[in-house]
Parts: C-alpha cells; structure tokens; sequence
C-alpha cells in the first residue's frame, strides 16, 4: 500500500506508522488525514498485526493541523451565524460545513481494537497532541513538548482534545492547558500522566520496540476485550461494567490462548498466543 505522508512498516506483529512530513513539522494535511485512516483501517484488518506505534519523522511528532488545509475548509456558513449548538448540527447535517477528516483519524484511533502507543520524539501541539491522546499509551523522549495549542489561535478545540484530555490528566489540569495554552514538557507531562515513560532522545526508538514487543506478545483476546471494558467502563456504572467483565471473561476462558495460558504455566513456559 503507497502513501505519500506516511509510512506504514509492519513486522513481528507491530506495525509502526510514522507521520512523514517533517519539512511541516508533520503537521495534518487533508491528505494525510486521509491516508491515516485508510492505514489504520488496514490495521485494523490484518490479523498479522497486534500493537500500532504512530510516530513522528524529523524534530517534531506532529505540529498539528496544516494550516493552509484550513484556510479552504471553511464551509459556506458565516461565522456569525454559528451561534448555538443546535444551529451549528443543523448546518453539519445539511453539508454547509464540511466535516473534518481528522475526526476519522481520531475516531479511528479510539476505535481500534488493538493497542495503541504514540511514541513522542518532539513537539505534539493542538490536533498532533489530540492523535497523541486518542492513543491507548505515550511513550515519549526527554524533548518531548505538548501544547494544547487551539485557544492562543482563537478557536476552540475541535478534534477531540476537550473529550480525551480531562480523561487523560484530570479536569482540572485539562482546563489549565486548554485556557493558558502553556506548553507542558516531558518531566510536566510525565507527573501529570500525560506520558506514560520518559526515556533518553536516542533510545525512544529502542524502548518503543521494547514496548511493541511486550504487547505483540500477549493474547490479543485478553488484549481486545481488556480495551473494550476499560473503554466503555468510562461511561457505565460498576454494576454494568461487573456485568460486561463477566461476559468478557467467559469469552476468553473459551479461546484456545486461554488454554495455552494455563498449560504453558503448569510447564513453566512462555505461552504463544495465536488469537483464537
């Protein structure tokens, strides 16, 4: 599969997707939104594939959305007539303002049934540190960056970043980003569990196979039904989430990787899983 602002490589049950436009920073352009999800959604299809690491080529993950993608995506409605909610889904719904394709690149993340980690080697600002978000997992060097980036633009966040980052660090810290617009470093973003490891800027690469490795090691059934619950459990009751881990474990107790798990334990082994 030819991209032109990606690249997607897989080998050993990881595919490594990288954001390739580092003349811009890797910033999002209508076409690499698109290519995005076609490459997620191939991911999502191959079997052969049980971890995702995105990342960025060059000095920067991503700089966001590509600015001159923006300016033509405008729509034929005003900006003054956008005035209520109600206002703005109606026109959505009639095509006067055309939807984003990063929505798809967002949604496709969160969606992806596998696990995700976005492997930070610099600067995330605005819709880059949304992909970031809308991973399972950060792993990022000691120059890692994040800004929240929308607001100090005048507009308001509009790829997912109000929904995933209070998810990510708290509401309080969410609405401190989001209102100074302050960029959070490493050893910041760390502490408040925006990045989940800080390492060395020459060994990210190294540590990132090791993580992918760890994963792509691991029943993909426990893995896929571990993401699910955890993901819908955010918006359920511990009641209905008890109800749903019940009906997930039944699953996996039924699956041959289960199987494996125990005999190989009993044979002091590492299991192999194969996803059935």
């Amino acid at each position: 599969m030819a991209f032109e602002t990606i690249i997607l490589e897989k080998k050993d049950g990881i595919a490594t997707l990288t954001l390739n436009r580092p003349d811009f920073m890797n910033a999002v352009s209508e076409q690499m939104a698109n290519e995005l999800v076609e490459a997620m959604s191939d991911v999502a299809e191959d079997d052969s594939v049980r971890v995702l690491l995105i990342k960025g080529a060059g000095r920067a993950f991503c700089a966001g959305g590509d600015l001159n993608y923006d300016k033509v995506r405008t729509g034929e409605m005003a900006v003054e007539d956008l005035k209520v909610w109600p206002e703005i889904e109606k026109q959505v719904k009639r095509g006067k303002i055309p939807p984003k394709p990063q929505r798809n690149v967002i949604l496709g993340l969160q969606n992806l049934d596998k696990p995700t980690v976005a492997v930070i080697n610099g600067f995330a600002a605005g819709l880059g540190m949304d992909i970031a978000l809308a991973c399972d997992m950060r792993l990022g060097s000691a120059k890692a960056r994040f800004t929240i980036g929308y607001t100090t633009a005048g507009i308001a966040p509009d790829s997912g970043g109000t929904w995933l980052l209070p998810r990510v660090v708290g509401l309080p810290k969410a609405l401190e980003l989001i209102f100074t617009g302050d960029t959070c470093d490493a050893e910041e973003a760390y502490r408040v569990g925006l990045l989940n490891k800080v390492v060395p800027p020459e060994q990210l690469d190294e540590e990132a196979q090791k993580l992918g490795q760890k994963i792509a090691a691991g029943s993909p059934i426990a893995f896929r039904l571990s993401k699910l619950m955890v993901y819908k459990g955010l918006n359920m009751d511990l009641d209905t989430a008890l109800v749903l881990a019940m009906a997930c474990v039944t699953i996996c107790t039924q699956s041959q990787d289960y199987k494996e798990a125990i005999k190989s334990f009993a044979n002091k082994q590492f299991p192999v899983f194969k996803d059935r």
